[in-house]
């Protein structure tokens, strides 16, 4: 038996996280998309729906793309598709240095802070209902 380190990538799949998952929720989908233009990734969203809850893991846009929406429509995007599916409430966290205020224009609480979590930036978990 050994421990050793590795990327996410190739420790991720291996986890079997999901199939454990599935025998008490199984009601599972993956919500994750992305915007392109020309084959360029400009911005793009982690997420899935578990029955009732739609978790948002990572959302990105590109650092010259940011301000025209782009965000506002992956998550729009993600929330619309998660409630059609069932999603009564979307959860996600971000840390000051990324983007509480957009979330919080959008809608979303402030559930809890941790501060300071990374360096003086804080760490904050939000929720909202659909």
């Amino acid at each position: 038996m050994e421990l050793r380190f590795a990327p996410e990538e190739e420790v991720g799949p291996k986890l079997l996280l999901r199939e454990y998952n599935d025998c008490f929720v199984p009601d599972v989908e993956d919500l994750s998309c992305l915007i392109e233009e020309n084959g360029r990734c400009l911005g793009g969203i982690n997420a899935f729906r578990v029955e009732t809850l739609l978790m948002v893991d990572r959302l990105w846009v590109e650092e010259c793309q940011r301000g025209k929406g782009l965000g506002s429509r992956l998550l729009t995007a993600v929330e619309e598709r998660g409630r059609a599916g069932g999603a009564q409430r979307v959860e996600l966290n971000t840390f000051g240095f990324q983007a509480p205020g957009f979330y919080e224009k959008l809608g979303y609480r402030r559930l809890a802070a941790l501060e300071p979590a990374v360096g003086k930036w804080g760490h904050y978990f939000y929720v909202k209902e659909l």
